[in-house]
């Protein structure tokens, strides 16, 4: 810490491990900068919109990829249409996953969607397992107790 640093704090100085500022930045509160733009664009935002949209509409290319990518954002998932059959058993778990496997291969939807849905059949596989596990507790308590009752 450089010599003159404590005087210039003096006693203001936060104490270890607590922030100057507890609560943190109010929700919605915008940056210095934010603000400074605004204020720069706040008169002429509409004509700038206006003429990008002119841009787009005589052919500029670049002007109409603002646009689009503005008011259509590329979607980052798709829609994807498997048969898969319902899965209630573990059969079913591996039917799901040879399909899932299949479209990859045959090049009906990309390997990171096949990933993606094998990760959702691995799930559902992990709740298919735990329900069984639980239903087996049941039985075995179920059966001890009527041991016990003899």
């Amino acid at each position: 810490m450089p010599e003159n640093t404590g005087k210039i704090q003096g006693s203001s100085r936060f104490k270890r491990g607590q922030s100057g500022n507890p609560k943190g930045k109010p929700k919605g509160a915008k940056n210095k900068s934010t603000l400074a733009a605004e204020r720069l664009l706040e008169g002429s935002l509409d004509r700038i919109c206006k003429r990008i949209e002119e841009e787009a509409l005589n052919g500029n290319m670049q002007a109409a990829k603002m646009v689009l990518e503005r008011f259509l954002p590329p979607r980052k998932d798709r829609l994807i249409r498997l048969d898969i059959p319902k899965i209630k058993t573990y059969e079913d778990v591996l039917s799901a996953s040879t399909l899932i496997i299949s479209a990859v291969c045959k090049g009906e939807i990309s390997p990171s969607e096949g990933e993606a849905l094998s990760r959702t059949i691995d799930l559902h596989s992990k709740i298919l397992e735990a329900n069984e596990h639980e239903y087996r507790l049941q039985a075995l308590e179920s059966l001890a107790h009527t041991e016990n009752s003899k």
